[in-house]
């Protein structure tokens, strides 16, 4: 019996560590996709565009 409360606890730790991990991992991915997002709009706006050219 002792065996099976310890693999309970064991699937129980397993499970919140997961879910922690792909919560963090969320969260980072939006942060990166916002600053992503602002990069891209910096190179993609005409006038921008033409200075990182070098134009």
């Amino acid at each position: 019996m002792k065996d099976k409360n310890a693999h309970i606890d064991a699937d129980v730790i397993e499970f919140y560590m997961r879910k922690a991990h792909t919560e963090r991992s969320i969260a980072v991915t939006s942060a990166f996709g916002g600053l992503v997002e602002m990069v891209k709009n910096i190179f993609t706006a005409p006038e921008a565009g033409n200075m990182a050219r070098g134009h």
